[in-house]
């Protein structure tokens, strides 16, 4: 075990299942020794925090939270402050989909995702860096999608993402007086409780990226162990694409491929 975050404590939304729950579990292979597990979701957040603690053998606290709500970011802080005392990695990974355009996307669906995807991370850092203050530095990585990176077609879910795209530039710059890495990742098409409810769309998604497939939760939380450890301690407001190549330019070439333009 290379254990690359070897005495690290760590706080992850959106972790009672799928992607934030396989971050805690990559975590906790590579050396973490206590994580706060967020999520609105009690029962599978207690369960996966369970599961965490006996295989991995390490302190893990179930903290049942709405992401969008200040208030319960306040008390997340006061449960982390008294059980760990202080905050080395920030994952905002809790997050909702809306795959509507700009036609059919309600205020109420627009606020929802917003509140969520963008306010919730925003939240996140604001209260959780103070804690990386006191021990003298930390990594916080959010996470966008290949959304916003493109124009997506998911109106409300395409703005938040773009905004936790700017955010986290924008705290980069901010925190580097802390220590303080902030950078974000987006994945793209990879099988979670999200992504299942589309499986048609996803798996025609994967037909244009370059490795033609769609990825697992397992892939993306690998990458984001590199940004939460020390070996990308010279990496900040960066931007990670995890979707296979999809971004770079699958879909071009899958039309040249149909046209015989290349092999």
């Amino acid at each position: 075990m290379a254990e690359k975050l070897k005495g690290k404590i760590a706080f992850v939304t959106g972790s009672a299942r799928g992607l934030g729950a396989e971050v805690c579990k990559s975590f906790a292979e590579e050396g973490v020794t206590r994580i706060a597990l967020a999520d609105i979701l009690e029962n599978e957040l207690f369960e996966t925090s369970k599961q965490i603690e006996r295989k991995y053998d390490i302190k893990t606290v179930p903290i049942v939270m709405d992401v969008s709500l200040e208030m319960d970011w306040i008390s997340a802080c006061n449960i982390v402050k008294k059980e760990f005392g202080s905050v080395n990695i920030l994952v905002n990974n809790a997050g909702i989909s809306h795959r509507v355009g700009f036609a059919d996307c309600t205020i109420e669906d627009w606020s929802k995702v917003i509140a969520v995807n963008q306010t919730g991370t925003f939240l996140g850092m604001k209260h959780i860096a103070p804690l990386m203050k006191v021990c003298q530095g930390g990594s916080i990585i959010n996470v966008s999608s290949i959304a916003g990176l493109t124009g997506y077609f998911a109106a409300a879910y395409t703005a938040s993402k773009w905004a936790v795209r700017g955010m986290t530039k924008a705290a980069a710059m901010e925190f580097g007086e802390w220590d303080i890495r902030v950078n974000s990742v987006h994945p793209g098409f990879v099988w979670t409780p999200l992504t299942y409810p589309a499986k048609e769309l996803t798996e025609r998604f994967s037909e244009i990226t370059a490795l033609n497939r769609v990825g697992s939760a397992d892939e993306i939380a690998k990458s984001i162990v590199f940004l939460a450890s020390d070996d990308s301690s010279f990496v900040t407001g960066a931007e990670l694409a995890i979707d296979a190549g999809l971004t770079a330019g699958g879909g071009v070439r899958k039309i040249a491929q149909s046209l015989n333009l290349i092999k």
